[in-house]
């Protein structure tokens, strides 16, 4: 055979586009034996395709396994094949035209990335647990297979394992059998569905059952969490989103089971494989959330849910159309959450959620939500705000445009057209251009294959709105935008809703008329578009003044969303923002705005868009405020969890540090407040971090006290953030050398490593870190890149001396043509970005320092 071997674990798109021309009808038989405290497990597939000539030498099977013992072609034992490191070759001269079998029998090691077949260990009580994730490019990682979305087969699992374990995969067990203490299980052969999305759970999970209708419910998490879980919340959720969604979808459920499981060290919030949806622990709740939490976790179930629909029942062809999955399971998760009882307020959420979009939009590394995904590496780079939050907006707008009706009907009649099939952005524009009687073609080219946000500014003059559209940064691109606005006017130092209006804007301007009396409006009322808002200065004093009076919490969260965007584009001192925050705050009635929208942004400014000088200024006042507040006994819970977060962030003196250590002894209390174990950790954290005296005693007894998995990741983040030369040179070899340690626990450790106060200690770890960078972007998997390339940047070091630096990293680079990986490349522009937006912010106010001395 005459082609190359791969050299890098992934899939290009041409070499997809090729392999699905010869290959189809496919189907996988699975066969794994499992044994306890076994580093390895063993494995017998066959590969049963159809396979069509067309002049190709070679046909590649994706496939990552310790050691190949047999491999039998069509009924005979054959090693006519080469193995490389990421997959084996089979001569396309030994395989039959039409129906072809291949089974091979292999030994593989487990993951410890959090993807592929991850095993854990938990040190509570000794249980092992193993769980598969595999998108967008790891099946790979436990069978040979065609893993890629667009040749989708049937699976067929049998498990040989210790009985005392839990089995669950995509379908329900056909039949078992147990033998002392090994079982052996077969389970129902599944549905046509991409490799991806195939799944296998093994452990001692403790189980709760209900139904929805005739579809089994099932939640699992591991047995020393079990005490944790609300499974009663998480069944209503389910059967809440599933009741709302059959009827929205106007397509039944498809598949035969529902379990949700979850599952330790996941890398993503959740995984929507066919019936067996996969979550972070983190959604177990180990202390009290606060609502906003709660309903996070809610849209993160409803999301999946939605997956079963958009992605899993109907794939997209290539990742280039993430979006087909991922836009419209972000929108109608927070959309079938608004039509229900629970969270019927989820949509003014979806607009927090919305900063993400606007961030990863103002990138230059941003990209249409019909996104170009040249192999897989690209897309799991595609995997942000814009295949999610942006494509999520933009659907809203679509519905808003075209109408609900119309939408619906398209999503109804896009599952009864194209169920178990794979589609690509034409055939979505179709069908909802049939639907609706609209040229969707028009808005898609606007909307879905062009980057950028606009921002929309007003003011009233004459009695009317006069409405300014800003392009887009990067390509000035002026769209169309289907939005509402609301008038308000004064009345004894109120304001008072005056009128709702919908208008078109379909250029540089427009305007509207409006009530004599109306002195304040909010654009976007109700968040229909995807646009930035901006105010004047006499709108924002107007807004400073009586904001607070304004009965729609929507709106105010939307004045407050602006706010915080006129900050990140240096058109809003931060402080003023921080000074804002503080008289509002104080007043506002909906701790979700005063958590996400107020003390949340308040948070980051002092983090990241203060100089030192302004931030030593700021930083006692908020911790003052902090404790004031929490002082006060009529504060419920939630509150208090609000306002401690401010006095954990923002401690930094002596007196501040001493409180928080007060607070971790039990020596002092806040009403209504428990210190739990996590705020524990971040309180010792902190003073760790600060170098308070007594840190070191605290840290020695809260690792004897909290011996759980998650209480040893912490211990490392605390160790990581020792003031100490020597441990953060230990610290940097774990993260940069080999490590039998999981990604996930490194990972935490990453997150201690910097802080601001420790920069003479960190400062050689600049150079270090590009130093090092590029090695572990080539030798490591995507996740413990994106990891290390995000945490362990020196955030800290916030000068045109550290953008230089990134610059002239890529610069060099380019000079010799040694082209650095594409998810480090991306990583570094962005941090440049970053950089150059927070550079004039800080200037700023050096500038104002020098005026005023």
């Amino acid at each position: 055979m005459t082609f190359s071997i791969d050299t890098e674990n992934m899939l290009t798109r041409q070499a997809a586009e090729t392999r699905s021309t010869l290959v189809s009808n496919t189907s996988y038989t699975l066969e794994l034996t499992l044994k306890e405290h076994a580093a390895e497990y063993r494995g017998r597939c066959r590969v049963a395709f159809d396979f069509h000539r067309d002049g190709t030498d070679h046909l590649k099977l994706d496939f990552i396994t310790r050691q190949i013992h047999s491999v039998t072609l069509n009924g005979r034992a054959t090693e006519e094949y080469l193995k490389g490191d990421f997959a084996i070759y089979l001569n396309e001269d030994h395989l039959t035209e039409g129906r072809n079998t291949l089974e091979i029998t292999y030994t593989s090691l487990f993951d410890n990335t959090g993807s592929g077949f991850h095993k854990f260990h938990d040190p509570e009580d000794n249980e092992e647990y193993m769980h598969t994730d595999f998108e967008p490019y790891d099946a790979h990682c436990l069978f040979p297979c065609f893993d890629q979305p667009d040749i989708k087969a049937s699976y067929q699992l049998t498990v040989n394992g210790p009985s005392k374990w839990t089995y669950i995969h995509n379908t329900l067990p056909e039949h078992t059998q147990t033998n002392d203490d090994e079982v052996t299980i077969a389970f129902k052969r599944t549905p046509l569905f991409s490799t991806y999305l195939f799944a296998l759970v093994v452990g001692p999970y403790t189980r709760w059952e209900e139904r929805y209708k005739q579809i089994p419910l099932g939640i699992y998490c591991r047995k020393s969490l079990a005490k944790y879980m609300d499974q009663d919340n998480i069944f209503a959720i389910t059967r809440e989103a599933m009741a709302t969604l059959v009827d929205y979808f106007d397509y039944p459920y498809p598949y035969d089971k529902y379990d949700q499981v979850f599952v330790p060290e996941f890398n993503f919030g959740a995984m929507e494989n066919v019936g067996c949806v996969t979550f972070s622990e983190h959604y177990i709740f180990r202390n009290k959330k606060l609502y906003s939490e709660h309903l996070n976790r809610a849209n993160t179930i409803t999301h999946e849910m939605v997956h079963m629909w958009f992605g899993d029942l109907v794939t997209m062809k290539w990742w280039n159309d993430l979006w087909l999955n991922e836009s419209f399971a972000d929108y109608l998760s927070y959309f079938a959450m608004s039509k229900g009882k629970l969270f019927s307020d989820a949509l003014e959420h979806m607009y927090a959620r919305k900063e993400w979009a606007y961030q990863q939009d103002q990138y230059a590394t941003t990209h249409p939500i019909a996104a170009s995904a040249r192999d897989t590496i690209e897309a799991f780079s595609n995997f942000d705000g814009i295949s999610y939050s942006k494509g999520a907006s933009v659907l809203r707008q679509l519905q808003y445009y075209i109408g609900d009706e119309a939408f619906r009907a398209s999503i109804g009649h896009y599952f009864k057209r194209f169920a178990e099939q794979n589609t690509t952005l034409d055939d979505f524009l179709s069908i909802m251009s049939e639907n609706s009687g609209i040229d969707i073609v028009a808005w898609s080219h606007q909307w879905l294959e062009t980057t950028g946000v606009n921002t929309l500014l007003s003011r009233i003059e004459d009695g009317r709105l006069m409405i300014e559209q800003q392009g887009s940064a990067n390509n000035n691109l002026i769209r169309q935008h289907a939005i509402e606005f609301t008038g308000y006017r004064q009345s004894n130092g109120a304001l008072i809703e005056n009128e709702t209006k919908k208008i078109i804007i379909d250029g540089k301007t427009a305007e509207a008329p409006l009530k004599p009396d109306t002195a304040f409006v909010i654009l976007n009322t109700h968040d229909h578009d995807y646009v930035k808002v901006f105010y004047s200065n006499d709108a924002i004093a107007i807004a400073r003044r009586s904001m607070h009076t304004i009965e729609d919490p929507f709106a105010r969260r939307l004045v407050w969303g602006s706010l915080w965007q006129m900050v990140r584009d240096n058109a809003l001192v931060p402080t003023e923002f921080i000074r804002m925050g503080i008289e509002l705050g104080l007043k506002e009635k909906d701790l979700s705005i005063l958590n996400s929208h107020i003390i949340a942004k308040i948070k980051a400014i002092v983090s990241v868009y203060l100089t030192d000088d302004n931030r030593a200024i700021w930083m006692p006042r908020l911790n003052t405020m902090a404790r004031e507040r929490l002082a006060l006994p009529e504060n419920s819970e939630e509150e208090q969890i609000i306002w401690f977060g401010l006095l954990l962030e923002t401690a930094l003196l002596s007196d501040e540090l001493d409180h928080l250590h007060a607070l971790v002894t039990g020596a002092e209390s806040i009403a209504s407040l428990v210190i739990d174990q996590e705020k524990r950790w971040n309180i010792i954290a902190r003073l760790m971090a600060y170098g308070h005296a007594e840190a070191e005693t605290l840290f020695s007894n809260e690792k004897e006290l909290d011996k759980s998995d998650l209480g040893l990741k912490k211990a490392f983040l605390v160790q990581a953030s020792r003031p100490d030369s020597a441990e953060k040179e230990t610290c940097w070899q774990a993260f940069t050398e080999p490590s039998s340690r999981s990604t996930d626990f490194l990972r935490y450790g990453m997150k201690g490593f910097h802080w601001r106060t420790q920069k003479d200690i960190l400062a050689p770890y600049v150079d270090r870190y590009f130093e090092a960078v590029e090695k572990i972007y080539t030798e490591r998997d995507v996740h413990y890149t994106e990891a290390f390339g995000q945490l362990l940047f020196p955030h800290w070091d916030q000068t045109r001396k550290m953008l230089h630096t990134i610059e002239a990293f890529l610069d060099e680079k380019d000079k010799k043509g040694d082209e650095p990986p594409a998810l480090l490349r991306k990583k570094l522009i962005e941090q440049a970005d970053d950089l150059k937006r927070i550079l004039p912010i800080l200037e700023k106010q050096q500038a104002e320092v020098r005026l005023k001395g």
